[in-house]
């Protein structure tokens, strides 16, 4: 079998030789070593690398671009991954601020400035022009709105950009690579504003929520289209402790809206993989029995989240992922085996594994502990 056809084997439940394996974000520092040049792959160095390429013009970002799309394929075919999506990318900055400082948005209005650690190759935010906290109905009212007017406007103003990628990466993957949806996905940001709605605004938390059914209904109908045929969607919800805004909250307004998207999803012939990292055993029979979702992925080993008790559980789950991230950046060679053959021996006869890390593989992964996962086969 070729590593494409493991990895749709996965999905379809049917046994391998050994199971197929993906990574949707991969630190750049780490694929650098693997590949022998400097490399743009993806995880948050990947943000930074592009501010850098950015801020000298758009034919450099557009470098920048062309050279990530064949570093991402390259990485993918030397390591055997079945799969491949574009990287999620931050766009151009406004303009730099500092030596590992840049701006985005407008600076006479909204803004956030994002700072790059060398040190832990790190790159987010450190300053708001308005901090993400609860200020009140009305200014959720404008969030919501603003999601909406996206999901109204998105056929005029997004669909274009999302054709363009798909087609793109289709051509770069050939036939070695299963080209993944992006999009689709469904979450309340978890952020104080957000979180205090939960509460004090859940009819606007609800609206928040259908506007972003409806702009996944019609990404999810183009990329269908366009041959795709695996969602990687989801949207994180939960800590080590659990669903950050509770388990209510996730089966009353978070579960129905879910459904909507799995089955619009099912209605053009698509699977849908869910995607959160943290402790989902309060929401599981939810989550995975009720919602729908063909996969489950960023299953957070050091929360608690074990493949085998999941599909023990739900035995038609698909599951990608559970090496534990802090295991691969701090853990020994020999230590990551022993865990790549225990899944391997309680997991592959079911045949609904996509080996990986738990979520991404982190800047300053040690090489010899990545490799060390993949010849755990």
């Amino acid at each position: 079998m070729t590593e494409r056809e493991r990895f749709l084997a996965a999905f379809d439940g049917r046994a391998t030789d050994r199971p197929p394996a993906y990574e949707q974000a991969f630190a750049s520092d780490v694929a650098s070593e693997i590949l022998g040049r400097e490399a743009y792959t993806g995880s948050v160095m990947l943000h930074y690398q592009e501010a850098v390429a950015a801020v000298r013009g758009p034919e450099a970002h557009r470098e920048f671009l062309e050279r990530m799309e064949r570093d991402v394929v390259d990485l993918a075919k030397a390591l055997k991954f079945g799969a491949v999506a574009g990287p999620w990318t931050l766009g151009p900055p406004t303009k730099q601020v500092g030596e590992y400082e840049f701006l985005y948005g407008d600076p006479e209005g909204e803004w956030v400035v994002y700072r790059y650690d060398p040190n832990s190759g790190t790159y987010g935010p450190v300053g708001h022009s308005r901090r993400p906290i609860w200020r009140g109905r009305e200014d959720l009212k404008a969030q919501v709105q603003e999601a909406w007017r996206r999901a109204q406007r998105w056929e005029e103003e997004g669909k274009e950009d999302l054709v363009r990628n798909v087609v793109r990466w289709r051509k770069l993957a050939g036939d070695e690579l299963e080209v993944l949806g992006r999009g689709a996905g469904l979450s309340i940001p978890l952020n104080e504003g957000w979180l205090t709605a939960c509460v004090l605004a859940p009819d606007l938390v609800g609206e928040f929520l259908d506007a972003q059914v409806e702009l996944a209904r019609q990404q999810i109908e183009v990329q269908a289209e366009l041959g795709v045929r695996i969602v990687w969607g989801g949207g994180d919800l939960a800590d080590n402790n659990g669903p950050i805004y509770g388990p209510k909250v996730f089966k009353e307004m978070v579960l129905p809206r879910l459904r909507r998207i799995v089955e619009h999803c099912h209605r053009f012939g698509m699977r849908y993989l869910f995607r959160s990292d943290g402790n989902l055993w309060p929401v599981a029979r939810e989550l995975f029995g009720g919602s729908g979702v063909d996969g489950y992925g960023e299953i957070d080993y050091d929360a608690g989240m074990r493949i085998p008790e999941v599909q023990g559980r739900f035995p038609e789950l698909t599951c990608w992922g559970n090496v534990s991230c802090r295991l691969l950046r701090l853990g020994r060679p020999e230590q990551i085996k022993d865990l790549v053959n225990e899944l391997t021996e309680k997991v592959l006869p079911r045949g609904r594994w996509i080996l990986g890390s738990s979520n991404t593989i982190l800047p300053k992964t040690p090489v010899e502990n990545v490799l060390a996962m993949y010849e755990g086969w």
